[in-house]
């Protein structure tokens, strides 16, 4: 019998561009108060249930570096990893999901479950890629961990897929299940 491993995953808390409903994407920015309070409370919860992990694998931005340091402490052994990180929205990164929607650029837009999502942003990360990265990631993880507990923080999108992945769905199947900050 082979050994077990125990992934859990959460997003990053919340930023100013959350609150905001900007579209952040790659940009670098970091968890506004309500993120780093919301963030110390969950730790508090986390370490009442007794949480342990072996590693925590974030991606390179800082929202979720800081979450990660936030829930479980300093010491905590993190791993940064690019292949986790958030989809490249392109011209939309910065911008709001009114002003989006207001963008004269021909956008293609799907409905999947309750979400509407943007197929092509121009300038962006198409899904088929964000969906290659959660498979290396998924590969990588498995051969580099094999047998301990990881927490993966990362982002709303790159989660969407590679719980997709896990569950056995297809790339635009995965969208119709986004999860929340933290």
């Amino acid at each position: 019998m082979g050994s077990r491993t125990t992934i859990s995953t959460i997003r990053h808390a919340e930023t100013q561009y959350n609150f905001e409903q900007r579209y952040a994407g790659s940009l670098d920015i970091s968890l506004n108060d309500r993120g780093i309070s919301t963030c110390k409370r969950a730790s508090e919860k986390l370490t009442e249930l007794e949480f342990a992990v072996d590693v925590v694998i974030s991606s390179t931005l800082r929202r979720t570096a800081e979450t990660a340091r936030l829930l479980l402490g300093e010491d905590a052994p993190v791993v940064k990893s690019k292949l986790c990180v958030e989809r490249n929205y392109g011209i939309f990164e910065g911008m709001t999901h009114q002003d989006v929607h207001e963008t004269l650029a021909p956008i293609l837009w799907i409905q999947v479950g309750e979400h509407t999502h943007s197929v092509n942003p121009p300038g962006g990360e198409p899904f088929e890629k964000v969906w290659e990265r959660a498979i290396k990631f998924r590969n990588w993880l498995f051969r580099e961990y094999d047998g301990r507990n990881v927490l993966v923080v990362s982002h709303g999108t790159f989660l969407q897929m590679f719980h997709g992945l896990i569950r056995g769905l297809s790339c635009i199947e995965s969208l119709a299940y986004y999860p929340a900050n933290l």
